[in-house]
């Protein structure tokens, strides 16, 4: 059984768990952590104590970035972020989550390989 670790102030929807079944098999188990984190550390940690396979994670992008570089330094999975599409006008009909006002549809899940920051010149 793969063992997966949703770090997310909000579950998953059916649509998103159905893509982890085919991607991982149908034994797969998501464990959801909504609990506040103070740093990339901390979330770092809960994945290697868990024991998981893999880890989905939405957070603030320097987060993410400080994640992917400790996941390099540990040998341990890049994190996987879930790609979602903002509808608008007539589109958000077929919305697979409506937040705050704004509808989404789910595309896909994403590994992220790193975050780059890069400056135009200086003025």
């Amino acid at each position: 059984m793969k063992r997966i670790l949703w770090l997310s102030q909000h579950h998953p929807i059916a649509k998103q768990l159905e893509r982890l079944r085919t991607r991982f098999g149908s034994d797969v188990q998501v464990d959801v952590d909504t609990d506040t984190f103070t740093n990339a550390e901390e979330l770092v940690r809960r994945f290697t104590s868990g024991g998981y396979d893999d880890w989905i994670v939405v957070a603030p992008l320097s987060v993410i970035g400080r994640m992917c570089e400790l996941a390099q330094d540990l040998n341990l999975p890049k994190p996987l972020m879930a790609n979602m599409e903002q509808l608008h006008g007539a589109a958000k009909a077929q919305a697979d989550l409506n937040f705050r006002g704004r509808a989404y549809r789910f595309v896909g899940f994403r590994r992220v390989k790193r975050l780059a920051l890069e400056y135009d010149e200086e003025f």
